[in-house]
């Protein structure tokens, strides 16, 4: 894969060669591990973001993950937090980085990033505001942040993950029931917009799939997923001059069934394979 930034350098990968993302809000590690063990042995991503850990660092299946064939990086952070980026053994992570806005103790269990094949990859899992006991000034001053740690630095690269932000009215099953809370507020919406634009970046589901819902989140209880009151917070955004090359953005609805699933279904992103 040849990747042309806009200052004319190019980032090179093998050719013929395609990179398979996959982001998944697990909420807790080791009750989601049968499920995320399953992903991993029968469909080997070649990378897999995943939020809210819930694990010590001591406790994080690292050597479960080294036997299927995974280099795990993980920032536990605090209380339900914590995010991951796993990356299969055949990719060198060529650069780590555990800061966001050169911050490393607001980035703590909050965002990673890593560096393979020329692609810089990202996890996040931003602050969901008022539900989880956190206030909306902290919520608006980490994605602020995200937008300053983008803000004039144009490369390859893609951010997954869950925002607790549904970027438009499109991205929930009723905006009228849900209007003005944590995950519709004008401001969490216009500090999304502006990470978009900051960054350089584009929405890639809604790039490929601009009439369909996309919902990525469900409430466990009353049967919201059975329903379809989801809402569309996991996002993954690309920058611009990657975007021709993201083939497939959807989500995966069989983790969100069956055996002890996650409220929330992981999203897949492709890209493809240039100059083959």
């Amino acid at each position: 894969m040849a990747i042309d930034t806009p200052t004319g350098t190019s980032t090179e990968t093998p050719a013929g060669t395609k990179i398979r993302v996959i982001s998944w809000n697990v909420n807790g590690i080791r009750a989601r591990w049968p499920r995320l063990e399953e992903m991993l042995r029968e469909q080997r991503p070649d990378v897999v973001c995943l939020q809210e850990t819930r694990c010590a660092n001591n406790r994080f299946p690292y050597g479960k993950l080294h036997d299927l064939g995974y280099e795990a990086q993980h920032s536990p952070g605090r209380r339900s937090g914590g995010v991951a980026i796993l990356i299969r053994e055949d990719h060198k992570i060529e650069c780590r980085g555990s800061a966001l806005d050169r911050n490393h103790s607001l980035a703590e269990g909050r965002w990673l990033q890593v560096t393979i094949d020329g692609l810089e990859i990202s996890t996040v899992y931003v602050p969901a505001g008022s539900l989880a006991g956190e206030s909306e000034q902290t919520k608006l001053a980490f994605l602020e942040a995200i937008a300053r740690h983008l803000y004039g630095e144009s490369r390859p690269r893609l951010i997954t993950g869950d925002f607790n932000v549904a970027p438009t009215d499109q991205d929930v099953y009723e905006p009228g029931w849900l209007e003005g809370c944590d995950h519709t507020g004008e401001a969490e919406r216009r500090s999304v917009a502006e990470i978009l634009a900051e960054g350089e970046l584009v929405d890639v589901y809604r790039r490929l799939h601009p009439e369909e819902d996309g919902y990525t989140c469900w409430e466990q209880r009353e049967g919201h997923y059975a329903r379809d009151y989801g809402l569309r917070i996991d996002l993954a955004l690309a920058s611009e001059h990657l975007t021709p090359f993201v083939s497939r953005c959807d989500v995966n609805h069989s983790y969100r069934q069956g055996y002890k699933p996650s409220n929330h279904a992981p999203l897949e992103i492709e890209l493809d394979a240039v100059g083959a």
